[in-house]
Order: C-alpha cells, then sequence, then structure tokens
C-alpha cells in the first residue's frame, strides 16, 4: 500500500517520537544542567570547553542515523540550554548521513554502520575522516499482532528462524518453525507481512549481520549492509518509517532499533532473541550495556579504518555470557580530523561531540541507549582531543 511507502501512515509515530524526545530532552536539561542542583556535568580545565555558560549563538549541522534521533533530540535540547549552540539534526539515514559528511554540507555525520572500503576512498584527498562511538543501542523484531490472538508473552526468535522469515521462507505465523521455539502457545493462522527500510540503514546494517551470522544462505545470496536487496517485504524509510508500517499493518513483523517500540508501547511488540549461550533475552538497558561491554574489545584508533569492526560479530559465539543481548550496535560520530572553514563552527562541533561523549550518556537511558563502556570513552577522548583547526587542537582537555 502506498500509503505506508510515503510515511503518510507515520505521522502519528513522528508526533510521539517528537513529544517523548522533548519531554526527556528537558529531562536530560535537568539532570545536566551545572547550575541546577543535580548535575552530571563539571566545568572543564580547558579555556574552549563551552558547557558551562551561556556563549554567542552558534548553529552547527549532522545528518545521519535515525536509530540515534530520539536520543539525539534530546541531546540537541539539553546543549543549547546550556550553551546556546543550536544543532540542527537531520534524520536522514546512515546511508545519507555518510554522504553528507564526504560532501562537506554538514559539521558532522551519524551512521550506525562504520565506513565501507569504497566510502572511505570517496572521501575527500588529503583528509581524515575519525569514527567516534557516540552511542550504543539494541534491533529487535518488533512486531503487530493484534490482542485478539490472545498472545501472552513475547514471541521467542532465533537468528535462523528470522533469516527465514525474510528470505520469505517462512510465510505464516503458525509455521512449524516459529512454533518449535514458543511451545503452548496458539499462534495465529495469519501471513507474515515483512516490514523493512527503503533507505540506506545503520540500523539494517545490524539486523542482516546478525542474519548473515545465523544463516549461511542469507549471508551468501543477500549479506550485511546498509541497503541490502531485500528477498521480500515492504520497504519504508527511517525508523520512524519502519515503526509507522508495523503499527498500521495487522501481523507484520520487522528491525526496529528499540527506543522506538519503547515509545510506542502497545501498539507495537518485540520478541525475545537466542543468544550463542542458547539464552532466549527479551532487550533492555541491561543486557544490550551487556553485549556492548563485551563485544566493545579490540576497536582501532579513532583516525584507522572500521570497516570490520562489528559488535554483532565479536558476541556472536560468545556461549559464556548468558545474558547479552546479540544484536547490538554502536552509532558513531563521523568528523573530519582537520576542521576548515567557521572557526567557531568547528569549535562547538568539537565541543558538542565532547559533551556528547563525557557528560550526557545517561540522557538515554529510559529510551534503550546504555552509556558507552569507559574503554569507548577513553578512545573517543583521545580521538577528539585530536581534532585541529589550522594545526591548532581544538579541545585538548580530559
Amino acid at each position: 500500500m502506498n500509503l505506508y511507502k510515503t510515511g503518510a501512515s507515520t505521522t502519528t509515530i513522528g508526533l510521539v517520537v517528537v513529544l517523548i524526545v522533548v519531554v526527556v530532552g528537558a529531562g536530560a536539561y535537568v539532570a545536566l544542567n551545572p547550575g541546577g542542583g543535580n548535575s552530571s556535568t563539571t566545568s572543564s580545565s580547558t579555556s574552549n570547553t563551552t558547557t558551562t555558560s551561556l556563549g554567542a549563538p552558534v548553529t552547527i549541522q549532522g545528518a545521519g542515523s535515525t536509530l540515534v534521533y530520539p536520543l539525539m533530540s534530546a541531546w540537541t535540547f539539553a546543549y543549547n540550554q546550556l550553551t546556546n549552540v543550536q544543532v540542527n539534526y537531520a534524520s536522514v539515514g546512515s546511508g545519507q548521513g555518510i554522504a553528507s559528511i564526504t560532501a562537506g554540507t554538514v559539521n558532522f555525520g551519524a551512521s550506525d554502520a562504520p565506513l565501507t572500503t569504497s566510502q572511505y576512498a570517496a572521501l575527500p584527498s588529503g583528509t581524515t575522516l575519525l569514527t567516534v562511538p557516540e552511542s550504543d543501542s539494541g534491533v529487535v523484531p518488533a512486531y503487530n499482532i493484534p490482542a485478539s490472538a490472545g498472545l501472552k508473552a513475547p514471541l521467542r526468535f532465533t537468528g535462523d528462524v528470522l533469516a527465514k522469515i525474510f528470505l520469505g521462507n517462512i510465510t505464516m505465523w503458525n509455521d512449524p518453525a516459529i512454533a518449535a521455539l514458543n511451545p503452548g502457545v496458539t499462534l495465529p493462522v495469519q501471513a507474515v507481512k515483512v516490514v523493512h527500510r527503503s533507505d540506506g540503514s545503520g540500523t539494517m546494517f545490524a539486523f542482516t549481520n546478525y542474519l548473515s551470522d545465523s544463516n549461511a544462505y542469507w549471508k551468501q545470496h543477500v549479506g550485511t549492509g546498509t541497503l541490502p536487496n531485500w528477498p521480500t517485504g515492504l520497504g519504508c524509510r527511517g525508523n520512524e518509517g519502519v515503526a509507522g508500517c508495523i503499527q498500521n499493518t495487522p501481523y507484520s513483523i520487522g528491525p526496529l532499533e528499540i527506543a522506538y517500540e519503547i515509545v510506542n508501547k502497545g501498539s507495537i511488540s518485540y520478541g525475545s532473541v537466542q543468544n550463542a549461550a542458547g539464552t532466549f533475552v527479551l532487550a533492555n538497558l541491561t543486557n544490550i550495556a551487556a553485549g556492548v561491554t563485551a563485544g566493545a574489545t579490540g576497536l582501532p584508533a579513532g583516525n584507522a579504518v572500521w570497516t570490520k569492526v562489528s559488535i554483532i560479530n565479536n558476541i556472536f559465539n560468545d556461549t559464556k555470557d548468558a545474558n547479552i543481548y546479540p544484536i547490538t550496535t554502536f552509532t558513531y560520530f563521523m568528523v573530519y580530523q582537520q576542521q576548515t572553514g567557521d572557526q567557531s563552527k568547528a569549535t562547538a562541533t568539537v565541543n558538542f561531540i565532547w559533551w556528547v561523549v563525557n557528560s550526557a550518556q545517561s540522557a538515554g537511558s529510559n529510551l534503550g541507549y546504555p552509556a558507552l563502556p569507559a574503554n569507548v570513552v577513553t578512545l573517543d577522548d583521545a580521538t577528539i582531543n585530536s581534532i585541529t583547526y589550522n594545526g591548532t587542537p581544538i579541545h585538548t582537555g580530559s
């Protein structure tokens, strides 16, 4: 139905997300405001950090990941209240975020997938694009099975069964493969309606990464990517679009960043996913954080190539950690190491990124975004401190 493809059905989803992030953003401001009496932000010892007092108005531009949009909206609201810096963020998908930073039309990009080899090759000659993990989250198999079906608990899925659903091999909700994972559950005798992204998406990168690890046919014929050639299903734009299509399509299923399920409780459910230890894990803040902590090891330097970095791959064969959620991903800031153009915008960009990494991680806890592990923050800080303007470091604090 074209209504879903054009995104018209996502209006309600968009309004709900906006309302939630404004409330969360206001809460983040109260929590992070150094003068508010409950602050997690402290004054920096560096003279070029502007997160403790209002300065001259500055506007910077960012674009990319829809996965991080609910959290990014909270951050930008709070940061503007703290500093007078306006961060305009376009939730256009990871693929467009990479394209925008490559073209130099934004001050920073955001992506849930690292750059590919060809994307690194397309960067302007003589530049170094830094990769800075800004947040982490989980991708869940979200579905809309009406209450009349009588399901009492979240459905269970393995990676192999999910792959077969998205390959079009499993077409009915009462398929024996789904029934075997959900003993005692009376499954609806209804066709499965697959939903996925129509645009380049880091959320889909994470999901197809997990399917590639779980199913050999998927790995060989579809693979891991931000814009795979989906074998079946309805394409919808953005996480907002996928949420809207699921909400408006009974008996549908699609990959969704968990925050979009949280803000739409009652109209969208999500299932538990089996990890390598054999545990069916229903994603939450604790087990997503456990997955990230277990998988965020051996990371390259921020100015290195991140193409092969995958939390999902790192934990896929981890049979010891029974309580980790297996479909977890970073969202990355992408910013040039050698800043040019308007110096005030360059400074504001670097200070915003520093603030996000060091002072604003707690703002996402109610939306399913755990704080970055300490080793990742340390790596990020070294990367941020390497950013220069005309050869001079912009931020040198700790």
